[in-house]
C-alpha cells in the first residue's frame, strides 16, 4: 500500500452522513458530517452528502490530500439492496477506490471490532444483523412503513392512527390525541392527513418527542405501543443471538427506552459498542483488501 494512501469511513443514514479520515496507520486526522446518504431513496443527494463531508474532512487536516489518494469505505443506508448498491458503484466518484457496505454492517463491524457478534439498531428505523464466519445475516430492516417496527417512525405512525380514530369517535380523545393534535396544530383529521401526505420516516419519528413525556408519566396508550415494540425487539434479539455466545450491541436513540424492558437473558449479553460505524466501514474495507476482494 502506498504511503500516501488515506481512508475515509462513512456512516451514511437517512438523515445524516458522518465521516472519519484516517491515515494508513489508523491515526484519526479529522471528522466531518453533512446531510442524508440513503442511496436507495435518493442516490443523488447521497452522493452530494458524501462528497461534501469528505471535502470538509480533507480540508480540516490542513494537508495537501487529494480525493485520488483516498480509499472511501462507505457504510450506507440502502446498500443492502443489490440494485441500489450496484447502481451507486457505477457513479464516477473521485476517490482511489470505493468499498460499499450497508450502514448496518458497518455498525456491527465497528461495535465488535470486526469480531463475531450481533447488533440491533432502533432509532428512526430498526434492524438487526449477526456477524459470524465472515458472513452477515440480517433481520428486519425492510424500511418504513412496511417494516421498522418499534422504531421512532413506527411509534409516530401508531400515535397518528390512534389520533385519527379519535377524530372519528372510534377511540378516546385522550392525552395521545391531545399531544398529536398539538404537534400538527390540528383541529380536524383533514389537517393531519394533509400534512402527512408528504411525510418521510424522519417526520413520523419527530412525533416521539411528544410521546415520551406521556410514557414517563405512565400513559397506558403509549405504554401499549412500547410493549408492542419491546416484544418485536425481544424476538429480534433472540433470533440475532441464536444459541451462540455472541455479545449484543444496541444502537440508536430508542434503545435506551427498550433495553430495560428486555429479558434478563438478553440484557446479560448487551455490551457497549467498541467503535463507531465509520471505523467499522474502514475495518471492513481493509479486510477486503487483505483477503484479495478489493
Amino acid at each position: 500500500m502506498k504511503s500516501n494512501t488515506y481512508f475515509i469511513g462513512v456512516d451514511g443514514g437517512g438523515s445524516r452522513c458522518r465521516v472519519r479520515l484516517e491515515d494508513q496507520h489508523g491515526k484519526v486526522l479529522s471528522t466531518a458530517s453533512s446531510g442524508p446518504a440513503n442511496i436507495m431513496r435518493n442516490p443523488d443527494v447521497a452522493e452530494a452528502s458524501i462528497r461534501q463531508a469528505a471535502e470538509q474532512a480533507i480540508k480540516q487536516t490542513g494537508l495537501s490530500i487529494t480525493a485520488e489518494q483516498v480509499v472511501l469505505c462507505a457504510g450506507l443506508a440502502g446498500a443492502n439492496i443489490a440494485g441500489a448498491s450496484q447502481a451507486f458503484l457505477k457513479r464516477e466518484l473521485p476517490f482511489m477506490r470505493v468499498h460499499l457496505v450497508s450502514d448496518l454492517h458497518a455498525a456491527c463491524a465497528g461495535a465488535h471490532r470486526g469480531n463475531a457478534g450481533a447488533v440491533i439498531v432502533c432509532g428512526t428505523g430498526s434492524s438487526a444483523t449477526r456477524y459470524a464466519n465472515h458472513t452477515f445475516t440480517d433481520f428486519g430492516g425492510h424500511g418504513f412503513p412496511i417494516g421498522d417496527k418499534a422504531s421512532g417512525a413506527w411509534l409516530g405512525l401508531q400515535a397518528i392512527q390512534h389520533t385519527l380514530l379519535g377524530y372519528d369517535h372510534l377511540a378516546p380523545r385522550d392525552a395521545v390525541f391531545d399531544a398529536v393534535s398539538a404537534h400538527f396544530n390540528s383541529e380536524q383529521a383533514e389537517d393531519i392527513v394533509q400534512q402527512c401526505s408528504g411525510f418521510n420516516s424522519n417526520d413520523y419519528a419527530a412525533i416521539v418527542t411528544s410521546l415520551m413525556p406521556l410514557y414517563q408519566n405512565g400513559d397506558s396508550v403509549v405504554a401499549g405501543f412500547i410493549e408492542q415494540g419491546r416484544h418485536y425487539l425481544q424476538c429480534l434479539a433472540e433470533q440475532a443471538i441464536g444459541n451462540s455466545e455472541f455479545e449484543l450491541c444496541l444502537i440508536g436513540g430508542l434503545t435506551a427506552v427498550y433495553q430495560p424492558l428486555l429479558s434478563d437473558a438478553i440484557q446479560q449479553r448487551i455490551q457497549p459498542c467498541a467503535h463507531s460505524p465509520e471505523q467499522g466501514a474502514i475495518l471492513l474495507a481493509k479486510q477486503a483488501v487483505t483477503s484479495g476482494e478489493g
